[in-house]
């Protein structure tokens, strides 16, 4: 009876062994100094700038306005809003800027659809890159001039840093938090020790001819994750820009955070499998990136880890508490990993009490695995621009 639950506790310990190691690795690789430095170019390319809004009237108009700001030759960039059931007002005050707006007809709702909408209304030789941003993000002026040094070194593919724009509630705050250790292990993490960064779905950069090809293959609800997929059969590498920065709004209730998460979770799953049938080409290929990708995606959410390590540990040490201490070691790892990937500015009273809502998102986050089929099949949309109360208060 000992050895049989030895095998059982041997095989449940390996995988959450295996997740948590990946986080301290990358997050050690994080805090190696490794700024990437882009000459600036004297070749100006020309780019799309696509806006996916669905019901986007509070914010997209202000996000427009900020992007016209840009230091940046206006006839070098053209801005397209895909405005899905948005007003008539919303849409004359976006063409009263100069804005192309395209009046979506297709029945199945997605980002990817309206991108590749976007795609088969341009003409492709007309530009060389295409940004996707999202109706609520904002930029600083030199953003095209930034990603503009860094397309013109020779990069496919182009991430910049995504921070939250407004912390006015814990749940919002805590959703800031999370962006910035997504950032730090999946993406500066990974660059610094030579990997491909993760994609984040907003304040992305494509060269437009791979873009355009790969978009016509993509019609699912995670359309980045996709795209990540693609760019690593490809073989080509993600470069992430630390220092170009996008405002990005976070969720401001519990709700709604467990709504987006769903769709997260569903296409994290669907991505999985579809890489999980290629492991033996990956492995033949030596496509060492996809692998890394590969145990990515296998990763549950951090709050679960969080939240079912412990419990997995108390649950052995009733059983058999000669082996509950390696759970106590791990669960130790895990904290560390996360500390290391906090930025200091996060270091404060604030995320100390915000910490104790943890249990409350854990909660949240449980209730998305229940709704991970509709996250699949459905559109699932995130409010912005509303003041919103925040049910963990």
């Amino acid at each position: 009876m000992e050895t049989v639950l030895f095998i059982i506790e041997t095989l449940i310990f390996i995988p959450f062994l295996v997740w948590i190691m990946y986080f301290f690795v990358f997050s050690v690789g994080y805090r190696i100094p490794n700024k990437l430095f882009f000459e600036r170019s004297n070749i100006q390319h020309r780019f799309l700038i696509i806006f996916p809004a669905y019901k986007e009237d509070a914010v997209i108009v202000d996000s427009i306005r900020s992007f016209l700001k840009q230091d940046y030759p206006q006839q070098l960039f053209e801005i397209i809003v895909v405005s899905d059931s948005m007003t008539r007002e919303t849409n004359q005050e976006l063409e009263d800027l100069g804005v192309r707006v395209l009046i979506p007809t297709y029945e199945k709702r997605s980002k990817a659809a309206a991108l590749n909408l976007t795609m088969n209304v341009i003409k492709e030789e007309d530009f060389d890159g295409v940004v996707i941003l999202d109706a609520d993000n904002l930029v600083s002026p030199n953003y095209l001039a930034l990603v503009n040094d860094c397309f013109a070194s020779g990069a496919v593919a182009i991430q910049t840093h995504r921070i939250a724009k407004n912390s006015n509630t814990d749940t919002a705050y805590l959703d800031g938090i999370s962006e910035e250790i997504n950032n730090s292990i999946f993406r500066q993490g990974h660059v610094n020790l030579g990997l491909p960064a993760a994609l984040t779905g907003s304040g992305m950069l494509f060269e437009i001819k791979w873009f355009k090809n790969t978009m016509a293959k993509i019609s699912s609800m995670g359309e980045d994750k996709e795209l990540e997929y693609y760019l690593l059969l490809d073989k080509i590498f993600t470069v992430y820009l630390e220092d170009v920065y996008v405002l990005d709004e976070k969720v401001q209730n519990r709700r709604d955070l467990s709504n987006q998460r769903k769709r997260w979770i569903a296409a994290q799953i669907d991505t999985f499998l579809i890489t999980l049938k290629r492991f033996r080409t990956i492995i033949r290929t030596r496509n060492w990136p996809m692998l890394d990708k590969l145990i990515q995606w296998s990763i549950p959410p951090r709050i679960i880890l969080l939240g079912m390590v412990p419990i997995l540990g108390c649950i052995v040490y009733l059983v058999a508490p000669a082996l509950a201490y390696k759970w106590l070691i791990l669960y130790g790892l895990f904290i560390v990993s996360l500390a290391l990937a906090i930025p200091n500015k996060f270091y404060t009273k604030r995320t100390l009490l915000c910490f104790l809502k943890l249990p409350f998102i854990f909660m949240a986050i449980l209730r998305s695995f229940m709704g991970i089929k509709s996250g699949r099949n459905t559109f699932v949309h995130t409010p912005h621009g509303e003041k919103k109360e925040d049910y963990s208060n």
